[in-house]
């Protein structure tokens, strides 16, 4: 059974074709889905949430009082229907997932579930309820090229190497297919790596910047591997420029900044930055198997067709998620 919460409280907004529209997010309790939730609020949208009882929701709790919060899960299409036919949404912004990259064949099931099935029901509940969409954004993963050849391309095979993978790649196929046939206007976000304030302290920079608020000496491969890094802010603007460009519905785009770096110099940027309180211990931990080398996008579809060039450079990002660590002690 769904509850309301609260319904949203409009604000002015700044972007005309968002404001004082319904919107619904799925996994608006997860790292990119609350800065999206706070953009929107602030854009002036009316944010409904599609949101699991009993999920964490330290990232949203400024926020709840702003948002309409429908209790659910995306894998009950009951629940999933229920949410549709109450919010009536005008866009969906779809994040909800079950996300472990590891190469773990006893995930698959779960995975499948949660990301191809999940997406199927939330398509489902569009048609079944006759919602005419603005926009749906449903949100892909670069994990989705594998570790084909960088820089990834929206055109090229994907080469998926996990459950969670192939489950995404099952997901994007989906919503192509559903946008051809029944002309919904999905298009697919692939966002490359990403990072910034509230992501999970188990993830690479977060991660690394609690060993050194700790004094903990941080444990690492080789670090030879190079990835892009995408601060939060800017993919959160690549959602929302998505949202208001109906020509890209059936489109795959890379949201990405394709600057390539190597994992150990960012790793010890950080350290520096914060006045090298531990030591790098370098080639501690072994690589996943079957990682990919070389892993950044081209990101030509995204600036042509949203006009989305990033703003926050490595420097500055992570200065500001620095600073979010040292203001934020708990862990998440």
């Amino acid at each position: 059974m769904l509850e309301e919460r609260k319904r949203a409280v409009e604000t002015p907004g700044t972007v005309n074709s968002i404001n004082g529209k319904a919107v619904l997010i799925t996994g608006a309790s997860g790292f990119i889905g609350s800065h999206l939730s706070r953009r929107l609020l602030s854009l002036g949208a009316e944010v409904h949430i599609l949101l699991k009882k009993n999920s964490p929701e330290f990232r949203i709790k400024d926020i709840l009082d702003d948002l309409t919060v429908w209790y659910g899960d995306i894998t009950d299409y009951k629940s999933v229907l229920s949410c549709i036919k109450n919010s009536k949404p005008r866009i969906i912004f779809h994040l909800a997932a079950f996300t472990n990259v590891t190469r773990d064949l006893s995930l698959a099931e779960s995975m499948i579930e949660v990301n191809t099935k999940g997406t199927i029901n939330l398509v489902r509940g569009i048609l079944e309820k006759r919602i005419e969409l603005d926009s749906f954004i449903n949100t892909g993963s670069s994990e989705e090229y594998g570790n084909s050849k960088a820089p990834f391309r929206e055109e090229q095979r994907e080469v998926p190497v996990s459950p969670y993978s192939a489950s995404k790649v099952a997901a994007t196929y989906f919503c192509q297919m559903v946008n051809k046939t029944a002309g919904v206007p999905i298009a697919t976000l692939r966002p490359f790596l990403t990072y910034g304030p509230f992501q999970s302290t188990d993830m690479f920079i977060p991660s690394l910047i609690t060993h050194c608020l700790d004094g903990k000496d941080f444990s690492m491969t080789e670090g030879d591997q190079t990835r892009e890094f995408n601060y939060v802010d800017d993919v959160v603007d690549a959602y929302v420029l998505a949202s208001c460009h109906p020509e890209v519905a059936g489109k795959i785009i890379n949201i990405g900044n394709g600057i390539e770096y190597r994992v150990r110099d960012v790793a010890e940027k950080i350290v520096k930055l914060m006045g090298d309180p531990i030591r790098l211990l370098v080639n501690v931990l072994p690589k996943r198997r079957g990682e990919a080398e070389h892993f950044f996008c081209n990101n030509e579809r995204a600036r042509r067709l949203l006009g989305w060039n990033p703003k926050v450079n490595l420097d500055e990002g992570l200065g500001k998620t620095i600073q979010f660590y040292r203001d934020y002690p708990p862990k998440f």
